[in-house]
């Protein structure tokens, strides 16, 4: 029996990216979309009245007019008239408010 290390099949044609974990890797090699696996932020918005953020860090700036989130990926900014948090929890915040921009800022 010959020792070493032994590709799984179709695992060459899948492309590393540079900053890539083991888990993500795992992930993309067994077609695990990116939403159910990782702590990437996952937005939803409800109609231009509320915004649902998954997998956020914290509460970098809350204004009248503007929120910022922190997230692993960078920054999410919502901008808006009379927003505010109706719920919070560990892992999502939802936004309320009338809506007007999600921005992404690396």
């Amino acid at each position: 029996m010959r020792r070493g290390f032994y590709r799984l099949k179709g695992a060459k044609d899948n492309k590393k990216d540079p900053g890539e974990s083991l888990g993500e890797r795992l992930a993309r090699l067994f077609d695990i979309p990116g939403d159910v696996y990782g702590n990437r932020p996952k937005v939803t918005a409800i109609g231009r009245g509320e915004v649902l953020i998954e997998n956020f860090k914290g509460i970098m700036d809350f204004q009248s007019g503007m929120i910022r989130i922190n997230t692993n990926n960078g920054v999410i900014k919502v901008t808006g008239e009379a927003l505010n948090i109706r719920e919070i929890t560990n892992e999502e915040i939802i936004i309320g408010g009338k809506i007007s921009n999600i921005d992404y800022d690396a």
